[in-house]
């Protein structure tokens, strides 16, 4: 069981996968007032949602690049 939960922790397209999941689920419950909560300055959950998302996203972009310099030096 603990070596399923570490290759799950260290798989990194699926770090990709759930930033994509977070992103377009903050997206979807924030769309219909995105421009208005911007403008007057309320932000809710969704919003902090999608930042996480994007957060996560990121890293693991990072991740998979970092992996593939690792794999262009080493060839």
């Amino acid at each position: 069981m603990k070596s399923i939960i570490r290759s799950v922790a260290r798989n990194k397209y699926f770090h990709l996968f759930l930033g994509l999941v977070t992103v377009f689920a903050g997206l979807n419950e924030a769309w219909d007032t995105i421009s208005e909560d911007f403008t007057t300055g309320n932000f809710h959950s969704a919003h902090g949602v999608v930042a996480i998302g994007i957060w996560h996203l990121c890293r693991s972009v990072s991740e998979l690049i970092e992996a593939s310099d690792y794999l262009n030096e080493g060839l």
